[in-house]
């Protein structure tokens, strides 16, 4: 699955130069988030927040829910989750989310589709971008 986010109201093709030529890939329950910017690109620290592979652990709102693998190369960053919220709590807050937990206190992404495996389009990054 491509990752194509959102930074400051504008979505990034994977021919951009910045973020959104992340790619997202799934294989048996995991999740690679990465990122193919140049040496020179700026990313935003939401998109160096949720880079890394995701595997499968458990469930929330009936779809499956990743958490980010730790990895030498990302000490001092946060615990990072991807996960799927409903409509319990209005439009607004259904959809996939990447947050620092399930429900979220700190979130760095989301999409507001209601498919039942993370989407390859349609992402913000940041959140509020």
């Amino acid at each position: 699955l491509k990752f194509t986010a959102w930074l400051g109201g504008y979505p990034f093709a994977l021919g951009s130069a910045w973020l959104a030529r992340s790619a997202m890939a799934a294989v048996k329950g995991t999740f690679i988030v990465s990122s193919t910017a140049g040496q020179f690109d700026v990313l935003p620290a939401s998109a160096h927040a949720i880079l890394g592979d995701y595997v499968e652990e458990g469930s929330n709102h009936g779809k499956r829910v990743y958490r980010r693998k730790p990895n030498a190369g990302q000490k001092g960053l946060p615990e990072v989750v991807l996960f799927f919220w409903d409509l319990r709590d209005g439009k607004d807050l259904a959809g996939w989310w990447f947050g620092d937990k399930v429900g979220g206190g700190q979130v760095w992404a989301r999409n507001p589709s209601m498919s039942s495996t993370p989407p390859e389009k349609g992402w913000k990054c940041p959140v509020d971008g």
